[in-house]
């Protein structure tokens, strides 16, 4: 049993690295051959069938995206409002579960991710709403060490993001009964100043902790304890045990232990990671009452089985996997460590985890240890149960439970002062480069081959991995300089590299809802290269979607020049000229201030006499008339298309001038411009030039290669859900590679 419930979690899963979406047809040949390895192969057919289930699935949530015009215009939009995001500045997203499309009843119905913006509040959850929207499929940023929007959506069951652009219609749902709960426990803890912990771990209402916050629990490593999931459910349902053991019968303690924990769960709203918790808890109590002993990896397989079942892409969040992974290591350490000592149990778990938190968040903190051994036992002994005891008490004894609550706000506020203190003091969270990553999971492959007695080939297969990278036996030929074009949506940002020198110029959006393309692009990126320090950040301009970030990103990192749209750096002005390695910089532009934003701009020329880059920010024909009226020299192998590519700019004498071999328009997707322009493409196709739009290709890659750049990849990279316009462009029929 246990080998088919994994094949068949094994098939669903592979969905996160088809290279495309296959036909829907597909379904049919794949299920006779299913049915066929039945007797067989029955794991073989496992596998088939849910591969068969993860197809269908997709092409069902999906169907929906072919209607007429659906990206391409407003569209009259009535829905549920399933859960609410608050953001700052008055920003929220809500998850809304769509009923109609102008007028036309869906189903399945399909959720979309929407971004509300106003002084007034946003719709709470549960209400219904009808309004105006534009849509765009699930498309995120693409660069290396950045989020992947994409893939977090659709695991969400998001086929669709967009804005509000007026709401017609607004019924408010009556307020349930975990909503008039949530909202006595927020009153009463109003002029509490653990108020944002309390709500967090009592009703998982996390909107309160600030990015100071999110730095702290990241540092520590003990984001989990504030995520309602299995560790609380399984709290829970342990003190239920206790309680209802005392009737001497295994059904009064599973009762017991089952109602608490479906009504933590219930308190909680029922969040994904609780549910997965839940669902394995219930599993084990009903067998605990039947008598019957199954094994922990049994269940586990069970629970995925049945999650993956109602849900294939689950197998895209990262959070499920996380959850499972985190339960697999927990069984292998029980087992390992013969479960006799907690702390041997806690270290078994933190070095199997290790691994997985270096990938998903690119770095460790070597306090996490410590500090969960400290915080687990404090938690699941004390903090929550009395939390749990003050949220009982509530509505019945409100007088008491307000005394519960002030004796937490006093062990709160000094355990979260403390845990703010060693974070801000000790930094003990270390952001590790590629490289780095790469040696430090080859030394834990070394360290399990040492501990586990069965896996003495594993130091073995650590030195073969070694042996592989070339830079280990000789020093690998690196390129004298590499260009990369950064997907920061519509901006710009392009990052200049000879080994692990760098120049950034320009830096993206910084938007009021908090997200900034630093945080999510350029410091991810940079991290992953090693590159802890800049030569140059020039600033092309004033302009948000160019310099939103340059002051932050001065206080994250040292940077020796400042150049151009800086209040203390030098500003650029034409013939300035400045050696940089191999590279030779020159500023081209502009000759004297304007006054006009966009010609203003900088013109940065880079070049090591045989390859050259020219940067040309957001200047318009008025300016390159003016820069080719100098008498420069604009040629240029690698041009970034001026202001995006507007229509206003990239004259057909300009780009003549700069004859280039690849140009690059740094367009958002889909954006609400048209960038780049019709025309703008059409004159670079008459020069028969290749073009790249960074919002359909994502970050573009080009490396000095002799007398040539060489783009690294020709297409998008990435799994179908990473090209997922791409299929829609065929209708969704096509079975070939999405481009």
């Amino acid at each position: 049993m246990d080998k088919r419930l994994f094949f068949f979690c094994f098939g669903i899963s592979t969905i996160m690295v088809w290279p495309w979406l296959p036909a829907w047809d597909w379904w049919l040949p794949l299920a006779c051959l299913g049915c066929l390895c039945w007797r067989p192969r029955p794991a073989v057919a496992c596998l088939l069938f849910g591969l068969v289930w993860a197809l269908c699935y997709s092409h069902w949530q999906l169907t929906w995206l072919h209607s007429p015009d659906l990206f391409q215009r407003s569209q009259l939009i009535a829905g549920t409002v399933e859960r609410v995001q608050h953001r700052e500045s008055g920003a929220s997203r809500l998850i809304v579960s769509l009923k109609s499309l102008n007028g036309q009843v869906l189903s399945p119905r399909p959720r979309v991710l929407l971004s509300w913006y106003g002084q007034s509040g946003p719709p709470a959850v549960g209400d219904k709403i009808q309004s105006v929207s534009r849509l765009q499929p699930p498309h995120g940023l693409l660069n290396p060490g950045s989020f992947n929007s994409a893939r977090w959506l659709l695991g969400q069951g998001i086929t669709a993001r967009g804005y509000l652009t007026g709401t017609l219609a607004h019924q408010a749902a009556d307020a349930s009964s975990r909503a008039r709960l949530v909202q006595h426990i927020a009153a009463m803890t109003t002029d509490l100043p653990a108020r944002r912990w309390l709500l967090a771990l009592s009703v998982g209402d996390r909107s309160g902790l600030t990015d100071a916050d999110w730095d702290m629990l990241r540092g520590l490593g003990v984001s989990h304890l504030f995520a309602i999931s299995g560790l609380h459910i399984g709290l829970v349902a342990g003190l239920g045990l206790l309680v209802g053991r005392l009737s001497g019968h295994r059904l009064p303690a599973a009762t017991v232990a089952g109602a608490l924990a479906l009504g933590y769960a219930w308190l909680a709203g029922f969040s994904v990671p609780t549910q997965r918790a839940l669902l394995m808890l219930l599993l084990w109590l009903g067998l605990f009452c039947w008598g019957r002993f199954w094994s922990g990896r049994r269940l586990l397989l069970l629970t995925m089985t049945l999650l993956l079942a109602v849900m294939p892409w689950l197998a895209l969040d990262m959070g499920f996997w996380l959850s499972v992974l985190a339960v697999a290591a927990l069984m292998v350490s029980a087992g390992w460590l013969g479960g006799q000592s907690l702390w041997r149990l806690q270290l078994g778990l933190s070095l199997l985890l290790l691994p997985l938190i270096m990938l998903f968040f690119g770095g460790i903190s070597w306090l996490s240890l410590p500090i969960n051994m400290l915080l687990i036992p404090l938690f699941s002994l004390l903090l929550i149960p009395l939390l749990l005891l003050a949220c009982v008490l509530v509505l019945p004894v409100p007088t008491l439970a307000m005394v519960v609550l002030m004796l937490l706000n006093g062990l709160f506020e000094p355990l979260m002062s403390g845990l703010h203190w060693l974070n801000d003091s000790l930094s003990p969270w270390q952001t590790l480069s590629a490289r780095a990553q790469g040696g430090w999971l080859l030394l834990l492959l070394l360290s399990f081959g040492l501990l586990l007695p069965r896996a003495r080939w594993l130091p073995a297969l650590a030195i073969y991995l070694i042996l592989l990278q070339p830079d280990v036996i000789e020093q690998k030929k690196q390129p004298r300089w590499e260009v990369r074009i950064l997907d920061v949506g519509q901006g710009l940002s392009v990052l200049v590299t000879q080994g692990e020198r760098a120049l950034l110029y320009d830096t993206g959006n910084r938007f009021d809802s908090g997200f900034n393309m630093a945080d999510g692009v350029i410091l991810p990126l940079l991290t992953r290269l090693g590159i802890d320090e800049l030569d140059y950040l020039v600033i092309s301009h004033d302009d948000r979607d160019h310099s939103g970030n340059r002051d932050y990103l001065a206080a994250s990192l040292p940077v020796k020049h400042r150049r151009g749209a800086w209040p203390d750096g030098q500003h650029c002005r034409a013939g300035q000229v400045e050696p940089w390695g191999v590279l030779t910089l020159r500023m081209q532009w502009p000759l004297t201030p304007s006054g006009h934003l966009n010609n203003d701009s900088c013109v940065l020329h880079i070049g090591d006499g045989t390859l050259s880059l020219l940067l040309t920010g957001d200047i318009e024909a008025q300016a390159e008339r003016g820069l080719l009226a100098t008498g420069q020299s604009v040629a240029a192998q690698l041009l970034l298309s001026p202001h995006h590519g507007s229509r206003s700019s990239s004259s057909a004498a300009f780009n003549r001038a700069v004859a280039p071999d690849w140009v690059v328009h740094t367009a958002g997707f889909a954006n609400r411009w048209g960038f780049p322009s019709a025309e703008v493409v059409a004159r670079f196709e008459q020069q028969g030039v290749p073009q790249l739009i960074t919002g359909e290709h994502g970050m573009v890659h080009l490396v000095a290669d002799g007398q040539h750049w060489r783009l690294t990849l020709s297409r998008r990279p990435g799994p179908w859900y990473q090209r997922l316009n791409g299929w829609l462009t065929t209708g969704g029929s096509s079975a070939k590679s999405l481009e």
